[in-house]
């Protein structure tokens, strides 16, 4: 089954748009770094300096998750599809057929660990439907990206998904319930009071 989904993704789904969208969805320079510029960004200008605390604490959540995943790479030994089948599968953006050079790193896969890190902690923090769904979208689109380019196997990526998802979700639920973090989700100055404000009768 894990085969026959990959080789369905990886044969079936073929076609010059997918290859470029997914080549640049996985790429880390194009794709990840800029994406975490854009919620720094919206983060600061949303809270100020609170949304640049989230941003660090973010970033250290992402740190600790990969680390997880590379521990667990160089535990589990897994093999990737590029290393396995690589006679039977398409590289959209390599050149020629041949097998991948670090092959036995392929569970969890980290591209889908990191970014449903992203997604949940980012969405369970902010408490935010917008935050949450919109990266949740985005992290499954590089999970399937994995997929597509032959260099992860189906449960790899549900692995990683998996993994993310928990790392991120408590890194989000700990700082909305001991750094206060929560605050991010009300718009700036809602919570204040005018300090001129004399009671009506």
């Amino acid at each position: 089954m894990n085969e026959s989904i990959l080789l369905w993704i990886n044969q079936g789904w073929a076609h010059p748009w997918l290859d470029t969208f997914f080549i640049w969805v996985s790429s880390r320079e194009l794709f990840a770094f800029p994406l975490m510029v854009i919620i720094l960004a919206l983060l600061v200008l949303r809270r100020g300096k609170t949304g640049l605390k989230v941003w660090v604490l973010l970033l250290i959540t992402i740190g600790v998750g990969d680390a997880l995943g590379g521990w667990l790479k160089g535990l589990i030994g897994q093999a990737r599809p590029c290393l396995d089948l690589w006679e039977h599968i398409r590289r959209p953006g390599k050149l020629g057929s041949q097998p991948c050079s670090h092959g036995t790193d392929g569970m969890p896969s980290n591209h889908a660990l990191n970014f449903f890190v992203i997604a949940t902690f980012m969405g369970i923090l902010t408490g935010s439907w917008v935050w949450g769904g919109s990266l949740i979208v985005v992290a499954l689109m590089v999970g399937l990206s994995r997929v597509y380019l032959g260099v992860h196997y189906p449960l790899q990526v549900l692995a990683g998904a998996v993994l993310g998802s928990m790392t991120g979700g408590l890194s989000g639920w700990l700082g909305r319930r001991y750094l206060g973090y929560e605050r991010v989700s009300e718009p700036r100055g809602r919570d204040e009071e005018p300090a001129d404000r004399t009671p009506q009768e």
